[in-house]
């Protein structure tokens, strides 16, 4: 990596710490740790700073420098004070090292503090503790499984993840790969796939394979046969985030990849996450299935795991286009059925499903392990997943394991990890990157046959694989209470200005809340563009910020977790509870009162819509016998905020500003349950 100073030389420290503080803000922690960095040369005392550097560090990973950072903040008496996060984020580098006793000690200190008042932080530093403790158990079971990192010929400074055999040919995806029309010194990474066959050297799959210089191309995931190949292609939000979506090419009857497709709705959403997919033949559906991840509305948590069967066209050679048949007719999709058994409020991801045993394998962050990342196995028997099983010790540290493949002997695999032994990108600082690691299962436990399997043809698979690692349950909790519907009081719901419905003095509209909330979400890069408009450079950033926070974390959020109400309403209804939900309106100041009466009731007529479709229809006949009902109330722009624009020639201010735009919602404010 290419030292931050030298492009910045003669600039005053005061203008490294801001451009580590942009770094930071566009989740760039890698380059923020090095800014911070440049300012502690001059001045190692400075507290502001060096705090700024270990919590870039502890985002990176980079725990040793983190926690060297942090204890020497400790050193200050009135740090405590000033710090007040200081024991909790020292928990929280111990667990990550895996040094789960001393975390312990530093989370109950945390506790113990006079200060701390944000249920939120004592929650997670209870879950903390607890997490801590299963971690101990974890880690003092017997390790039966050889681990072999895979070198130089497989992994690089930067991340490599995702690996799948097909034959002696193992892919997998790596993010070392100069973005070659990019301008910047050093240029942008992308992601890429590539081949290693017989652990040889890797190399890029071919002339044919989908390949782009503007975008990550990753996840290779084989159907039974080996021609249908599912893969993602993603796009950066920021230096930290990106958003993927699930594509399809075809190895056709002479060996040749086809143009590749974009998969429809509703596999990938406008706006949403699809990627990590994976094929397994399931019992249950008597077919393959795929398994991808994605941020979608519905879910549990900030990932979740997904799954939808497959045409049969995906198990089957004779079904293989021919030249010039398009790959996208050949079939379509069903919605995908979330894995709520096994999700959890935080993230789950990197699913493998093994057809033999009936067995997913995954990683989470949300269900208790050994810290970062764990590898998790689910038994699925008929339509329900059994209590995930932590894998132990070998297959997980207190680091990030995940992405876990598993041979057709059932006996060795890859999977993918940050632990120490794997190769770093800043090897001062220790942070980065994911490599692959080989495994193979010590124990000779075999599991029973499993009948009235199809072949693999693609694994050549003779005899059904054994698990041997098998921990005894362990009762895990999640990381934040379950919702009820007191959860959802005060959730607010949000309008574009004018909608649904605009220039109309009608109380009510046809539309839903979801078909007015959508084209609303599509306007996010209108929105930056509207508010930045003649605002000074060093201003656009924030600006830019502002807006997305906005869309991200309150409208589409709030829609995220309408759907999720919906569905606890239904189990309480369905349960026998008589419920009765209140919402108001509110509007911005733009127009006339009576104007903007009417409009805050369209609003609320929308959200009414929408209870109507909720759950595929479930709810309407609640609705119809009364045992749900919807109250309203309108209050139009009575109750908006002082300091809101109502000049019609500002629209920065008076459309574009997120202040304005948080006036433009439905909110719940009461719900009342009878059982």
């Amino acid at each position: 990596m290419l030292s931050i100073a030298g492009s910045v030389r003669g600039q005053s420290l005061k203008s490294f710490e801001r451009a580590g503080d942009d770094a930071f803000k566009n989740k760039d922690f890698g380059a923020a740790i090095q800014y911070y960095a440049t300012v502690l040369e001059k001045n190692a005392a400075d507290l502001a700073i060096l705090w700024k550097y270990a919590e870039s560090a502890r985002l990176i990973y980079a725990y040793g420098e983190a926690e060297k950072s942090y204890l020497k903040i400790a050193e200050n008496n009135k740090a405590t004070k000033k710090y007040p996060l200081l024991k909790l984020r020292l928990a929280e580098i111990k667990q990550g090292k895996g040094a789960y006793e001393e975390a312990i000690v530093y989370f109950q200190e945390f506790l113990a503090a006079p200060h701390t008042a944000d249920t939120s932080l004592l929650h997670l530093a209870e879950n903390g503790i607890a997490h801590a403790q299963i971690a101990l158990q974890l880690a003092g079971r017997l390790q039966n499984v050889e681990i072999k990192h895979l070198g130089k010929e497989i992994n690089s400074p930067f991340s490599e993840f995702a690996p799948y055999l097909v034959g002696d040919s193992l892919f997998y995806s790596s993010y070392r790969f100069d973005q070659k029309k990019d301008r910047h010194t050093p240029k942008s990474k992308i992601t890429k796939v590539l081949l290693s066959i017989k652990g040889a050297r890797s190399r890029e799959p071919g002339r044919g394979f989908p390949s782009t210089d503007t975008a990550h191309i990753a996840h290779t995931a084989f159907s039974p046969d080996g021609h249908f190949v599912f893969f993602t292609v993603c796009k950066n939000k920021n230096a930290s985030d990106i958003r993927c979506e699930l594509w399809l090419t075809v190895i056709d009857r002479r060996n040749r990849w086809l143009a590749p497709v974009r998969l429809p709705a509703p596999i990938n959403l406008p706006g949403y996450t699809s990627t990590q997919p994976n094929i397994g033949y399931d019992k249950k559906a008597q077919g393959p299935v795929l398994w991808f991840v994605s941020d979608r509305p519905g879910g549990k948590g900030k990932t979740d795991l997904w799954y939808v069967p497959l045409d049969t066209v995906f198990f089957c050679p004779c079904a293989l286009p021919v030249p010039g048949k398009p790959i996208s007719k050949l079939t379509k999709f069903e919605n995908p059925i979330n894995a709520t058994a096994i999700n959890t409020p935080a993230q789950e991801g990197t699913p493998f499903y093994d057809a033999p045993t009936q067995t997913l394998y995954f990683a989470s962050d949300g269900w208790a392990g050994m810290g970062g990342y764990d590898l998790f196995a689910a038994a699925k028997k008929g339509d329900s997943l059994s209590i995930p099983q932590n894998l132990g010790p070998g297959f997980n540290t207190s680091y990030n394991d995940l992405y876990l493949f598993m041979e057709p002997s059932g006996r060795k695999g890859y999977f993918s990890s940050n632990r120490p032994g794997s190769y770093y990108l800043d090897e001062r600082n220790k942070f980065c990157c994911n490599d692959l690691y080989s495994f193979t299962l010590l124990d000779t436990t075999k599991t029973k046959v499993k009948k009235n399997l199809p072949s693999d043809t693609l694994s050549n698979r003779k005899q059904p694989p054994g698990f041997g690692v098998k921990p005894n349950p362990v009762e895990i909790p999640s990381i934040v209470p379950p919702p009820t519907l007191k959860t959802f009081v005060g959730l607010p719901l949000y309008f574009d200005n004018d909608e649904p419905d605009k220039r109309t003095n009608r109380t009510f509209t046809k539309r839903t809340y979801e078909e007015t909330v959508l084209p609303y979400l599509d306007r996010q890069m209108e929105y930056r563009e509207k508010f930045t408009a003649g605002i000074s450079e060093n201003g656009i950033e924030v600006a830019e910020n502002l807006i997305d926070d906005f869309f991200e974390q309150e409208v589409r959020r709030g829609y995220e977790r309408f759907l999720q109400m919906s569905e606890i309403l239904l189990e309480r209804l369905e349960q026998g509870s008589t419920i009765e939900v209140f919402i108001k309106g509110f509007t911005s100041p733009r127009a006339r009162n009576d104007y903007n009466l009417n409009l805050g009731k369209r609003r609320i007529s929308s959200v009414k819509n929408q209870f109507l479709v909720m759950q595929e229809g479930k709810l309407m006949p609640y609705l119809r016998s009364g045992k749900l009902k919807i109250t309203e109330t309108s209050f139009g722009e009575t109750l908006v905020r002082s300091g809101i624009s109502d000049n019609l020639q500002d629209e920065r201010n008076s459309i574009y500003h997120p202040a304005a735009a948080r006036e433009r919602r439905v909110e719940i404010i009461e719900i009342e349950e009878k059982e």
